[in-house]
């Protein structure tokens, strides 16, 4: 049988699971797309969604959301269409991780891990239906913890890593995916059971994970038990012994640049130094817990696409095959796509359709929507060359069009300050970030810091409820 291009870069994906020989797995992005490209002049839909498969999961781990979930889309229609559904479990999987970073709650989360489950069931091959339980078993037990890793009831969410664990005892040897699954089943059993207080079974189950690490390496694994044994010290209060794990994570994650790791771990080694009484070196790793924190929320609102979620989430919640959909279901397909149509145009012009609930909590003031006239689009278009021309005389006539919007504000949101006030403003006229830089004289950065101090004042949750609640003040 001939070996072709296609097979040979196959291999030497496939291979990363059992070392981890590439530095930073950019060789695995640069074979994957290769072979993506070979597949697609082949028409060969197995390499296609497997390369997909592997391209998502290492923009993933490099934290690129945006190029995530459009590699993501693909996938997932793909697997529709071979009805592949150890894949489309697979890519579900890491589209709920993606959800998870870019700050989704857990209820919204859960479905799709629901998902995972309800299409893990079609799947044939018992192996590959063991790798997707560790990985729905542990995403069930994740979407019951808040930021710190913690819930009220730590004990079931050891209980869903544990069975997790013993599914990966379960996949048959010649796997190539058995050890990487199994270390990371018991990565995630023993950072819980650290969290929970129960250093002997964490410390039992790392030492079982350095075995395995010991004959497998992996980069981002070893990172991840690294700060695991640093956060198991600084609980028992050996904080220099965990300033040790810390800053040998800190090295390795700086560089893989694992951006999400250096976010995780950054707060534990300030908190470490400031228990030892090194408030310098504590207050040098805040700072950096600090810029680390901005960059994610950076990469979030970059990579956060509504249009491309809103195209997955139909994708996956609608399973029929067409020639066997109703003439019905045909007329509610056509009215989702003009639905998915009118929401990617509004987004493109950076209007945001709002929520009921949004609506009531805005109403509370009997405010009505304003009805822009011919007039008020004239005023509009004075008010964006006011902007770019003279700021503060933009900020003066804005008050005069929209006389309310800052009393509204206010009352809502007492904790903004005027210079919030007028930055809602810029938002409210449907100013871009780079065009609110330019038009106030600062940096990108220093304008999307503001914007994400003000969510945080807000106590807005979701990526886009501030632009949502301030288009809708009128």
């Amino acid at each position: 049988m001939k070996i072709t291009a296609r097979d040979s870069l196959k291999t030497l994906i496939a291979s990363s699971y059992r070392n981890d020989i590439f530095d930073n797995h950019k060789d695995v992005l640069r074979y994957s797309t290769e072979l993506y490209y070979l597949a697609k002049n082949k028409n060969d839909q197995e390499s296609i969604m497997f390369s997909l498969f592997e391209q998502s999961r290492i923009y993933f781990m490099e934290n690129k959301y945006g190029v995530t979930l459009k590699k993501l889309s693909e996938g997932i229609k793909l697997a529709k269409k071979m009805k592949n559904y150890n894949m489309l479990c697979r890519f579900t999987l890491i589209y709920q991780k993606v959800l998870l970073h870019l700050d989704y709650n857990n209820n919204e989360i859960k479905v799709f891990i629901n998902k995972c489950t309800e299409f893990n069931q079609h799947v044939k091959n018992k192996d590959d239906q063991h790798i997707n339980t560790i990985y729905i078993l542990v995403a069930k037990a994740d979407s019951f913890l808040n930021n710190e890793g913690l819930c009220n009831d730590m004990d079931k969410v050891v209980t869903l890593k544990t069975q997790a664990f013993q599914e990966s005892l379960k996949i048959k040897n010649n796997n190539p995916l058995k050890t990487f699954t199994q270390i990371y089943a018991l990565q995630s059993l023993s950072w819980s059971c650290a969290l929970a207080r129960d250093f002997s079974r964490a410390n039992s189950y790392l030492a079982i994970t350095d075995s395995l690490l010991s004959k497998n390496p992996n980069y981002y694994f070893n990172v991840d038990c690294l700060i695991t044994k640093g956060a198991i010290e600084n609980i028992q209060r050996n904080h220099q012994k965990a300033i040790d794990y810390f800053e040998q994570a800190i090295n390795k994650a700086e560089n893989s640049q694992a951006i999400y790791q250096l976010y995780t771990v950054f707060p534990m080694i300030s908190a470490s130094y400031g228990e030892l009484g090194d408030f310098r070196r504590g207050m040098e790793y805040s700072w950096k817990a600090k810029d680390m924190a901005e960059k994610l929320q950076q990469l979030r609102m970059e990579g956060h696409n509504v249009a491309v979620i809103t195209s997955i989430n139909a994708e996956i919640h609608h399973m029929e095959n067409r020639s066997e959909i109703p003439y019905i279901l045909l007329i509610i397909g056509i009215l989702i796509l003009s639905v998915l149509s009118y929401y990617y145009f509004k987004k493109k012009h950076r209007i945001i359709p709002v929520s009921l609930e949004k609506l009531k909590d805005i109403d509370e003031g009997n405010y009505s929507e304003r009805n822009i006239s011919e007039n008020d689009a004239d005023n509009n278009k004075k008010l964006v060359h006011l902007a770019k021309e003279d700021i503060n005389t933009f900020y003066m006539e804005f008050e005069k069009n929209y006389p309310v919007f800052q009393h509204i504000l206010k009352q809502k949101y007492p904790q903004l300050n005027l210079s919030d006030i007028n930055f809602c403003s810029l938002i409210k006229m449907k100013f871009e970030i780079k065009q609110i830089a330019t038009y106030t004289n600062t940096t990108l950065r220093s304008v999307e810091s503001r914007r994400y101090r003000i969510r945080k004042k807000m106590k807005l949750k979701g990526q886009d409820d501030l632009y949502i609640i301030v288009s809708n003040i009128s």
